[in-house]
């Protein structure tokens, strides 16, 4: 009976463990976000959600065509 509560401790230790790490590595993460008005202040204006939700490809586009202009 002894050996099945130790293979049962491991395998909690194991998990709790890799939640810890997880936890650790989610904490970490730097998100860093580009500000679209960068040539004028250098300050997001508005809402960091709608900056990071906007497709990068829209910008390119909106590049492109006041280039041609």
């Amino acid at each position: 009976m002894g050996v099945t509560r130790l293979e049962r401790k491991g395998r909690k230790n194991k998990t709790v463990a890799k939640v810890r790490v997880a936890t650790i590595k989610r904490l970490k993460t730097k998100i860093t976000v580009e500000s679209p008005n960068k040539e004028v202040s250098g300050v997001i204006v508005g809402d960091v959600a709608d900056v990071i939700s906007k497709p990068a490809k829209a910008k390119k586009k909106e590049a492109v065509a006041s280039e041609e202009n």
